[in-house]
């Protein structure tokens, strides 16, 4: 048993074609995924800013020009008052510079910065989370193509046996010892493994042109794919992956919702509020050759009396987010817990397998041998030995099945975990 095993496994220890951890690499420096997330984090970075700045409010300037009906003086009248001296013009130009600075708005520029600040972790948050992401679909589908390799090895393998069983039946039917029917069903049996192969083959080409997509680089050489090592052992006790939990960035991401929720509820109260402005200008009124140099400064107090309840929805509805986000953030660490016991549970499933399949091959190995001396001394059917064949195909198949399914269950708890997020 150790030396079919043995067999199996030798691909483990060569070393050839490009590795999972070059790809990853790549993918992390080439995938448009990551760049966009980056990207976000930009225009994240740069709305903050642009919040920060409203504080100081805008400086504006303003050209003006009227034709009136009939003259009109250049400029608003001040005590005391002579007729002679007063310039008035028909057409008009008047240009100049306001400032106007929010001094008071109910604390809702305030807020909104600290949501910006926050929503700035968030999409580093979410940078992180899509990295993390990404490494773990890249390591399923290589996994798979890996499982697949393996399948088309035992399939070859399987194909050259039947192809010297169809010679060695051949020679016994033109001797007269076998039914020629039996040579029928070694042929029937060499298209359905053919079939196979091509079905194997082109779920392999369909997933290495998936993984070019996820590593963002369809020119990518994966025409030889290097093996892994298999892990050979994980924890497999719940509660030590429990207190992971509060540490991971998808809760920590839910909490920043709860937060931006919260901030939005006190913008919302802010509306009852009045708000102060102080405005400024300096103008330069023009007409008829003549012109008047004015200024001003002062403040405007607003207070909105009645809105027909558009305020008061706006705060039912910014507690009612508050209260959803608290909701979120629970049922988030119910999936998370949810998950850790599936990939557990995974692994569990998958390591019993994989013990089971290794002494399936020994077993079905061992039969086949006896079918093939029983069929060659005319005791049994061809039937029988093709059977013991197949069987023994299926048992390295369920083999390589169950291996590469334990190592994408532990990819997976690895990804639940947020293990993929630094590398």
């Amino acid at each position: 048993m150790k030396k079919i095993l043995a067999g199996l496994l030798a691909t483990y220890c060569i070393s050839y074609g490009i590795t999972l951890d070059e790809l990853i690499n790549r993918a992390v420096q080439t995938s448009p995924v990551l760049k966009e997330k980056q990207v976000e984090a930009k225009i994240q970075q740069a709305r903050k800013k642009s919040i920060r700045g409203s504080r100081f409010g805008s400086i504006d300037v303003f050209v003006n020009g009227v034709r009136y009906e009939n003259t009109r003086i250049l400029y608003p009248l001040t005590p005391p008052i002579d007729p002679r001296r007063l310039v008035g013009a028909r057409n008009q130009l008047i240009t100049g510079i306001r400032y106007s600075l929010p001094l008071f708005t109910g604390f809702e520029i305030e807020k909104n910065v600290e949501i910006s600040s926050i929503s700035e972790k968030v999409k580093n948050i979410d940078y992180r989370l899509t990295k993390n992401q990404l490494i773990y679909n890249i390591k399923s589908v290589y996994l798979k193509i890996l499982e697949l390799q393996k399948q088309t090895l035992s399939l070859n393998a399987y194909r050259d046996s039947l192809k010297k069983l169809y010679d060695d039946v051949r020679l016994a039917v033109d001797l007269g010892k076998k039914p020629e029917t039996d040579l029928l069903k070694v042929e029937y049996q060499l298209k359905d493994v053919e079939s196979q192969i091509s079905r194997v083959k082109n779920s392999i080409v369909s997933l290495k042109e998936t993984l070019r997509s996820l590593v963002g680089d369809d020119s990518i050489d994966l025409s030889e794919i290097e093996d892994v090592k298999i892990t050979q052992y994980v924890q497999t006790e719940e509660g030590e992956y429990r207190q992971r939990i509060g540490s991971l960035d998808i809760l920590k991401k839910a909490e920043m919702g709860e937060k931006i929720a919260v901030k939005k509820l006190e913008i919302a109260k802010g509306k009852y509020l009045p708000r102060v402005f102080l405005n400024a200008s300096a103008q330069r009124n023009m007409g008829n050759s003549e012109y008047k140099d004015l200024w001003q400064i002062g403040f405007t107090v607003e207070f909105t009396l009645f809105d027909f309840g558009r305020r008061k929805h706006q705060y039912i509805q910014s507690k009612l987010e508050v209260e959803k986000a608290r909701l979120e953030k629970q049922i988030l660490k119910l999936k998370v817990r949810e998950k850790i016991a599936d990939a557990l549970s995974q692994i569990k499933s998958a390591s019993s397998a994989v013990e089971a399949a290794k002494k399936q091959i020994d077993y079905a190995k061992k039969v086949e041998e006896v079918e093939r001396a029983k069929y060659m001394e005319g005791v049994t059917d061809m039937f029988n030995y093709l059977y013991a064949k197949s069987q023994r195909l299926m048992a390295e198949t369920s083999f390589y099945n169950s291996l590469y399914e334990r190592e994408r269950a532990i990819a997976y708890l690895k990804y639940i975990l947020e293990e993929y997020k630094d590398e």
